[in-house]
């Protein structure tokens, strides 16, 4: 793969050999520089974003319940948004679904707890299906289940157990269906092999995996384990400020990946040259306060796993990687993470504790989201209201996981504005 460098001020970058403006500044902010003379095309975006040019979340719909309001949900582990706008809310206490019309009104309530069917032990996670409704994973009872646009009970395919994870099913504009599963062998310092894609055979058996490329992020983890008899228990994680690795699934079929701690994305596009997206700003830097507690909520979880755990892994990074998370909405866009300076949480809007021995977080870090079209130009710079989480996103339009002082959580729509080019 062939980098194009190129010094200079932007204006004279867009003079470099191979190198040409794809779009203007515009209301971007920022200009997008395109090579596609190697065998890979890339795009590269350099600076910050002026604070005149990020765009705004304007709130549009909520849907939070009241404290003493037993009749909604009360813990969303997550939601899909449908074609027509609709939500539908997976409830983890009561293990029912909320179907929500897009002007938020309560349509139904979707199943309970329970083995029969229709019913639901947890959800792994939920994927809309177009206009025939959606499907929905349940590791504990070890099966997916189908539902119709109205929320009617369909049917269900038995898939293998004793794997389960959060969002661990996905589709694609095809209609297949995945599950996000292990495909590899581990390797040193991981517990479980790297994770991609398990193709669903119609009825639920498994067909084909698929490994997103490896960039071979260097892994700065930490490794917890305790053996009690003839039982192992381990337990893995790494800092949040340490550079990391992450793919995504685009719905046109294909991996997009990101190396964390250099700032690039790579979109294995089908039928074309893959794409690389390289962005440069400047760093941003973690208080010694702030690299102290992370230090003591590291050691904390592992001590979980194994109480006489002491410090053995890398130290904290002294500045945040340049790329924190990867999410691809169903529209195509690709929303990055981008790290920004951390900020003291005000006294009343500390977390409740349930676990009263766990260290107190002060910081923060705001979200904040860089987005990019599929061709790889830059579109923009989206922040975030604190307590809130990044669910889906489709033309101007986002929806969000919001939570109140009191942890009470929200089902939250926004437009972005102004809207996207």
């Amino acid at each position: 793969m062939m980098w194009w460098m190129c010094s200079g001020l932007l204006a004279a970058a867009a003079a470099c050999r191979g190198g040409q403006p794809r779009n203007p500044v515009g209301s971007a902010g920022l200009a997008t520089v395109v090579d596609s003379t190697a065998d890979s095309v890339v795009a590269r975006v350099d600076g910050a974003v002026p604070a005149t040019a990020i765009r705004l979340l304007t709130e549009e719909l909520r849907i939070a319940p009241a404290a003493d309001d037993t009749s909604l949900f009360t813990e969303i582990s997550e939601f899909e948004v449908d074609p027509r706008g609709r939500m539908w809310v997976f409830d983890r206490p009561s293990s029912s679904i909320f179907l929500f019309d897009a002007e938020g009104k309560l349509v139904r309530r979707i199943g309970r707890q329970g083995g029969g069917p229709g019913e639901f032990e947890q959800s792994g996670g939920m994927v809309s299906l177009g206009d025939t409704g959606i499907a929905i994973w349940d590791p504990a009872n070890a099966r997916i289940s189908f539902f119709d646009s109205t929320g009617v009970f369909r049917t269900s395919w038995n898939t293998p157990s004793g794997f389960s994870t959060d969002d661990g099913v996905i589709t694609d504009r095809q209609g297949d269906i995945f599950l996000r599963r292990p495909v590899t062998a581990a390797r040193e310092g991981e517990i479980l092999g790297r994770m991609g894609l398990v193709r669903l055979k119609q009825g639920g058996a498994f067909g084909d995996s698929l490994a997103p490329p490896d960039l071979q992020v260097p892994r700065e983890s930490y490794v917890a384990v305790r053996k009690s008899g003839s039982d192992r228990f381990a337990s893995s994680m790494t800092s949040s400020f340490a550079p990391n690795y992450y793919w995504g699934w685009h719905r046109d079929g294909y991996f997009v990946v990101a190396d964390g701690g250099k700032g690039y994305l790579v979109l294995t596009r089908k039928d074309l040259k893959p794409l690389v997206i390289r962005r440069t700003s400047p760093p941003v830097a973690i208080a010694a306060a702030e690299r102290e507690e992370e230090r003591a909520r590291i050691t904390y979880s592992m001590r979980q796993t194994e109480p006489g755990w002491s410090w053995s892994g890398p130290a904290i990074p002294e500045t945040k990687s340049p790329i924190l998370a990867l999410f691809i909405p169903g529209d195509g866009r690709i929303w990055v993470r981008i790290p920004v300076a951390s900020e003291v949480i005000p006294t009343e809007d500390l977390p409740v504790r349930r676990d009263t021995l766990a260290p107190v977080m002060h910081y923060r870090t705001p979200v904040a989201y860089e987005v990019y079209a599929p061709g790889g130009h830059f579109l923009g710079r989206v922040d975030f209201p604190p307590r809130t989480r990044l669910i889906d996103a489709r033309d101007n339009f986002v929806w969000a996981i919001g939570q109140d002082e009191n942890d009470l959580p929200a089902v939250v729509r926004f437009r972005v504005t102004p809207g996207w080019p």
